[in-house]
Order: structure tokens, then sequence, then C-alpha cells
């Protein structure tokens, strides 16, 4: 009888050390896809247009390796500042744990972009897109993929901020946030 209670304290002892109590990120979107708050969108890469734009190898090699994309959005309004702010914490709170590196940082128009990727140096799991507006509000974009190349998403990336490169599936998730 004391072998068992001895196992059984020792199996609760490792699920409670094994609980993590940090809000991981796909809990953050599963527990705000309901709120009504927020604008939620789950993309399949299969909507993005890939055939009406010109792409160098390296973007189209880092656009086949997407499979889906989660986009949460909070526009910012008179009453919910506090929100957006209280938010943004959260979200930065759970982007600056050690299992998500920088890739790169860049504003433009008001808008501070974040994008943080889980994976190695070699290929990433996923990108994260974290964006920051005072007037207009956040937007966090969650790209899953396959075999991902962090230097060619960097490119892809640095192709959509200039504006060469023009996919109507993130121009319509940009008119919902408007930002």
């Amino acid at each position: 009888m004391k072998n068992v209670c001895k196992m059984v304290v020792v199996v609760c002892m490792a699920l409670l050390m094994s609980c993590n109590s940090e809000v991981s990120l796909q809990e953050y979107f599963v527990d705000h896809k309901e709120d009504a708050d927020f604008i939620a969108i789950d993309l399949p890469a299969s909507l993005l247009d890939k055939k009406s734009v010109e792409l160098s190898d390296d973007e189209k090699e880092a656009l086949e390796s997407v499979k889906k994309i989660n986009f949460l959005g909070l526009q910012r309004t008179d009453m919910n500042q506090a929100k957006i702010d209280e938010e943004s914490g959260a979200i930065n709170k759970i982007l600056n744990t050690e299992q998500y590196q920088t890739l790169m940082k860049f504003g433009f128009d008001g808008v501070n972009i974040v994008l943080k990727y889980q994976g190695d140096d070699e290929v990433m799991d996923e990108v994260i897109v974290f964006a920051t507006h005072h007037e207009k509000g956040l937007a966090l974009i969650r790209v899953l993929g396959d075999d991902m190349k962090p230097e060619k998403i960097s490119k892809l990336m640095q192709s959509v901020r200039k504006g060469n490169l023009d996919l109507d599936a993130f121009k319509q998730i940009g008119e919902v946030i408007n930002m």
C-alpha cells in the first residue's frame, strides 16, 4: 500500500511539474477567436493566388512552403486602448519566450512590425508577424508551413513590405484591420 501511495504522489508531482502555466501562441489564438472585439480569420494556403503574381525562385519556394495562415486583429476604438495595451503586452510576453527567434523588426507609416519564428536556423515551423499601430490597433499573423527557410521568408516579407509583391489575401486582411 505504501508503494502505491508513493507511486501516486510521484505521478501527481510529475503531472504538476509538466503543466505549463504560460499561455502558448496557439492557446492565445484559440482563446481570442470567439472574443467579439477581435477579428479572426484562418486562411488555407490554397487561397493565396500564387499564379497571378510574379515571384523570384526564392519567393516562390517560400510561398509554396506556407500551409496555413491564422490572423487575429483588434481594431482600436475610443473605448478599447487599455485592452489593446493589455493584449499587446500578453502577445509580447508569449513572443519573448525562448521558443521564438527574431527574424526582423521594421516600421513604416506608424506601424511597428516584428517577425519571429519557431524552429531552427535552417527550417522554421511557424512564422509570426506582430504589427501594432497606436491609432489603428494590432494584428497578429501566424504562418504555418513545411520546410520554411528563414532567408527566403525574409525576402518574401521584404517584397510584400516594399509593395513588390501584391497578394490579394494579405491585402484583404489589411483592409479588414484597416492598417
